[in-house]
């Protein structure tokens, strides 16, 4: 396929472990007066938890979490850990998507890009294989702008360390089609760089972003 091209990666995930000093894990106990809130935020992170039983999305947060990230996306999740070096909160660990939220954001229209993602619910369960790591080629992809979307860019953005950022995928088969979805076609273009991962079964596992 012209658009992807092979790409020979060091490691397909950046290696975040930092030495901490003091550091402790902590469950995350809401204030009671905190209600849910839903949006694309809610979706997104939603989804992308829901696509693994085992499932645990990290959000890196500098010494204070924000009460958008609270309301729209902590309150979503029945198990919420945090990391606090010296005290302060570095780390937000969520798993165990709220069911009830994930039935409601099920049964509205969802986002292009997000549906793209995470619209699909694939039970299989992914047995892993040798994996090849390919850059896609911009010249090759119409541009899709989505104004909504950049919010859930941002936040992946002020919540990843470092500058890769790799979104684990369960329903992506390698087909020239790809190149159409709005998924690609927005992130080719809103990004730096663009990396598919792809194992010997034509199964796209990851989809990286390298941020400019």
């Amino acid at each position: 396929m012209e658009w992807l091209k092979p790409f020979e990666a060091n490691n397909q995930f950046e290696d975040n472990t930092n030495s901490l000093l003091d550091f402790k894990i902590r469950e995350y106990i809401p204030e009671s007066n905190i209600q849910k809130k839903y949006s694309l935020l809610t979706q997104f992170f939603l989804l992308l938890g829901s696509q693994d039983d085992n499932s645990v999305t990290s959000l890196f947060v500098d010494n204070r979490i924000d009460n958008q990230v609270i309301e729209e996306i902590i309150m979503h999740f029945d198990n919420t850990k945090i990391v606090l070096e010296n005290e302060l909160p570095s780390e937000i660990m969520l798993s165990k998507p709220n069911q009830e939220s994930l039935s409601l954001i099920r049964s509205n229209n969802l986002n292009p890009i997000i549906k793209n993602l995470y619209g699909t619910i694939n039970n299989t369960q992914y047995e892993w294989r040798p994996q090849k790591s390919y850059k896609i080629l911009s010249e090759f992809i119409e541009k899709y702008e989505d104004m909504e979307f950049d919010e859930v860019l941002d936040c992946l953005k002020n919540t990843s360390q470092g500058s890769i950022i790799s979104l684990p995928l369960s329903s992506w088969t390698l087909e020239d089609s790809l190149k159409d979805t709005f998924a690609i076609r927005y992130f080719t273009h809103k990004c730096k760089n663009v990396y598919l991962w792809i194992d010997d079964a034509n199964i796209v596992t990851t989809i990286q972003l390298e941020l400019n």
